[in-house]
């Protein structure tokens, strides 16, 4: 079976259960909770992995870690798909969750790069403006970016805006060299 297709599968199959049980808003945050816990111990994987940990112990650690944080439903998927020998993919499950269920509710992941922080009245005004202008809701994540020397990129699936310095600096360079070799040319 192809990897990338697993966690998607898994994925589904999760949110499907959450939109039938009426508890998405739970798993939600279920999901989230669990993500930030794989990206603050990457290490996490590899014990995960080991055959020599035994699968009872890697149940337990999550049930350890989480109870009483999660609801059932995450516990007893976390049980099936230790059981399954998928744990590896917990993080391209988690993942496919959030953007199933973002897809679901409508909302779009909107990615502003920068060459500085942003704060958040300028985060809540562009997350607005495209919001107002595609009458879609977006996420708004930003990262920063020192390399773009000022300006900003943002980028909406597969479409990116580049208002960076560095682009603009770079398009000005091709322009004037070019412009050069054209009089190199015609004095010759």
């Amino acid at each position: 079976m192809n990897q990338s297709k697993i966690p998607v599968r898994y994925a589904r199959a999760l949110f499907l259960l959450g939109k039938e049980k009426g508890i998405m808003e739970n798993l939600e945050e279920d999901v989230k909770q669990l993500s930030a816990f794989f990206e603050n111990i990457p290490d996490i994987i590899p014990w995960l992995r080991s055959p020599i940990i035994k699968m009872q112990d890697k149940k337990d650690l999550f049930h350890k870690q989480f109870r009483g944080q999660l609801t059932e439903t995450s516990l007893a998927f976390i049980e099936l798909v230790i059981s399954k020998k998928r744990e590896q993919y917990f993080p391209g499950i988690f993942r496919n969750f959030l953007t199933l269920q973002k897809a679901d509710a409508g909302i779009k992941t909107l990615v502003l790069t920068a060459a500085i922080d942003v704060d958040e009245e300028l985060k809540q005004k562009i997350s607005s403006i495209f919001g107002q202008k595609h009458n879609i809701r977006y996420e708004l994540n930003t990262r920063v970016k020192p390399s773009i020397l000022g300006g900003f990129m943002i980028q909406s699936d597969d479409d990116l805006y580049d208002a960076s310095l560095a682009t603009e600096l770079k398009r000005l360079k091709k322009e004037l060299t070019g412009q050069v070799r054209e009089q190199t040319i015609k004095k010759t």
